[in-house]
């Protein structure tokens, strides 16, 4: 093991490999059963900080997406919310897509919700099994269309009424 300064107190910092038996927890993405082997992982004896250090963390990112896409059970929120944001796709276009209410995916990717259901989690991973894998020129044009749904949902959620001659008109 190589000691260094910590950052934030200057104690020493030990280095150790994380295994399959002592891997490191990986809550940055944002999913709370991720653990990681075969990285590098920094620890202060000072203050304790741990400073993992993980190489390609795009290529992380993706394989931990086709990962869940290709799991069996229903997505939770917090892994939706993974595969959206991995995707590159905004919460409202994203909901858009689905058909659903932006609150609705809100609370489902805030927990608040237990599921989506199941013709919805197979949209959801087919969409974004979609967006990960296209090329950028094709992937700019799902975006557009996820815009225009997303805009004319707004619409939809806005319902205006205008007086015309005496009498009201869906504006």
């Amino acid at each position: 093991m190589r000691e260094r300064p910590c950052d934030r107190c200057s104690a020493p910092l030990s280095e150790r490999k994380t295994t399959l038996e002592k891997p490191y927890k990986y809550a940055l993405g944002g999913l709370d059963n991720l653990y990681l082997a075969g990285i590098t992982v920094r620890e202060c004896s000072g203050c304790g900080a741990i400073v993992p250090i993980i190489p390609r963390l795009g290529e992380l990112h993706r394989a931990v997406a086709k990962q869940l896409l290709g799991r069996p059970a229903l997505l939770s929120g917090n892994e939706l919310r993974f595969l959206r944001k991995n995707a590159g796709i905004s919460a409202g276009e994203f909901a858009a897509m689905l058909g659903i209410d932006p609150a609705h995916l809100s609370r489902f990717e805030n927990g608040r919700r237990r599921h989506l259901g199941p013709p919805s989690d197979k949209l959801a991973r087919a969409i974004v099994g979609v967006a990960i894998d296209l090329p950028e020129e094709l992937r700019s044009v799902l975006m557009d269309a996820a815009q225009k749904l997303a805009a004319d949902q707004r619409k939809r959620e806005r319902p205006t009424f205008k007086l015309e001659r005496n009498h009201w008109r869906a504006a």
